[in-house]
């Protein structure tokens, strides 16, 4: 019997591409449990989600967790105007997680390096097949940018597609760099979880 895996996510402008790939990729099947992040990270915590896009600051904490696929919610720090953070949308619901000075995620806003504030988990039991199509399906989703945006119903698909183009959605070595020496500041301890 194939499984049919939960994933649990916010639906906002920032993941459009990677929902329109989960619901249209034609061979990944999963069901989608949209909530606010708090919810997310709960329905993982608890088992009720399979996989999930969660804030980087929780991974850590999370139960039976190892981050999968390619893909982030991130920012390359090459943005050739210096004064565009796409993380500053008034819109975003993770917004609250970088606002103000003891907000978990506040320093990655001063930083010029690559960075990521959103990772995709999975438990680590998941097989590896179903972690592969997820990733084929994150990837069809970017590349239907615009299509994705159009069935979101962002208000002005333009401003929206402008604000997607910013984002840097790989998740790659120095990404993954940067986010170990966050999950490590300020502790003797070492990570729980690792990229799997």
């Amino acid at each position: 019997m194939v499984m049919v895996p939960r994933i649990a996510a916010v639906s906002y402008l920032d993941t459009m591409p990677f929902l329109y790939g989960i619901k249209h990729e034609g061979n990944f099947r999963a069901e989608l449990l949209l909530s606010d992040f708090n919810t997310v990270i709960s329905d993982f915590n608890t088992g009720r989600a399979d996989i999930a896009l969660v804030p980087v600051h929780v991974v850590p904490e999370l139960h039976n967790a190892r981050l999968v696929t390619e893909y982030c919610l991130g920012y390359s720090g090459n943005d050739e105007d210096d004064e565009y953070l796409p993380i500053v949308d008034p819109h975003s619901p993770i917004l609250k997680f970088f606002d103000g000075d003891n907000a978990p995620l506040a320093q990655f806003l001063d930083s010029d390096h690559p960075w990521t504030y959103a990772v995709w988990v999975g438990h680590k039991e998941l097989d590896p097949d179903l972690i592969s199509g997820l990733q084929h399906a994150l990837t069809y989703g970017l590349e239907h940018l615009y299509e994705s945006i159009l069935e979101g119903g962002a208000e002005d698909p333009e401003d929206a597609y402008d604000h997607l183009l910013h984002l840097d959605f790989i998740y790659d070595s120095e990404k993954e760099e940067t986010l170990k020496k966050f999950w490590t500041s300020g502790s003797d301890t070492p990570l729980r979880v690792k990229p799997g």
